[in-house]
């Protein structure tokens, strides 16, 4: 008879390392790329909001991920607000499931994650078009699928320093 290996329970994640991911995110979405290259590279700072909305719901949540989004838009030079709703409602969406969530393998994470960065992705579309710029073109919704691919991954290295290494 095999029994599932319960859950590893992770020490407290702190709130500087939470600062510093979102730090390197938005330093990251201000690099200077080649062009052509944005066209594949996910968001880095909505993936942050939902995994630390999933894994950290009482310190990343509908509020946090609007002022993220705020301080996005500023340091874009973007449509402002656009980021600021778009991160809002993914992290309301996830918080509506974040229970349900945690117990999901890292794959069926990835799904969910695909589907609410194309969600965010829609939205600010949908903004873009309200404030009436052009449709940018179908090659913008290739990044979430990117995102969710290597979420897995990301999720796995943001939660390496709170896991109890046994000596």
């Amino acid at each position: 008879m095999s029994y599932e290996r319960p859950q590893e329970l992770l020490k407290p994640v702190r709130r500087r390392f939470i600062t510093l991911t979102f730090t390197i995110a938005l330093l990251l979405e201000l690099l200077p790329l080649p062009v052509g290259s944005t066209r594949w590279l996910p968001d880095v700072v909505a993936i942050l909001i939902l995994h630390w909305a999933i894994n950290q719901p009482r310190r990343i949540g509908v509020g946090m991920a609007f002022l993220i989004g705020l301080i996005t838009d500023v340091a874009t030079a973007g449509l402002f607000g656009q980021h600021a709703l778009a991160y809002s409602i993914t992290a309301y969406l996830v918080q509506l499931r974040q229970r349900q969530l945690v117990m999901f393998n890292l794959g069926q994470q990835a799904l969910v994650i695909l589907a609410l960065l194309q969600a965010n992705q829609v939205i600010m579309v949908l903004v873009r078009l309200a404030s009436g710029a052009a449709f940018i073109g179908w090659g913008y919704f290739l990044p979430p699928l990117v995102g969710a691919l290597l979420w897995p991954l990301l999720n796995k290295l943001l939660l390496l320093p709170y896991r109890h290494h046994s000596v």
